[in-house]
């Protein structure tokens, strides 16, 4: 028998938004108008997905299989959560930041959609990420 070392909410860092994860979210993302709650996370099953928020950038690495009109839509939907829903906080790991960076890669990110993030956020890392 070994032991091994307990960690609250298992290892984040390890943990990769697969295809299926990633659909879910942009169903919800889809039928968007503006305001997320926690009831509307809870019915689209995504109420314990939370860790999605620190995981890091390499773990969305495959939303660069998504379209751009989804990748703006996940932009727009990760901004609200965060601001809008209580322990969905993200700060400089935001989703927000690679999916901006995988738009800018495409030529995508427009400067509307950068007014938009930035009004609708306190975060201050968010588009772009830190500056260093």
């Amino acid at each position: 028998m070994s032991v091994g070392v307990w960690k609250p909410g298992g290892d984040a860092k390890s943990r990769v938004v697969d295809p299926a994860l990633l659909s879910r979210f942009s169903e919800l993302a889809n039928g968007l108008a503006g305001v997320v709650d926690a009831g509307m996370l809870d019915t689209a099953g995504l109420a314990n997905e939370n860790w999605v928020m620190t995981v890091g950038p390499t773990a969305w690495e495959g939303a660069r299989a998504v379209d751009s009109d989804t990748a703006i839509s996940l932009t727009r939907l990760f901004t609200l959560v965060e601001e809008q829903v209580s322990g969905w906080e993200a700060g400089n790991k935001s989703p927000v930041i690679p999916l901006v960076k995988i738009l800018k890669e495409r030529g995508d990110f427009e400067a509307d959609l950068r007014k938009w993030i930035k009004s609708n956020t306190k975060n201050r890392y968010l588009p772009n990420g830190s500056a260093l």
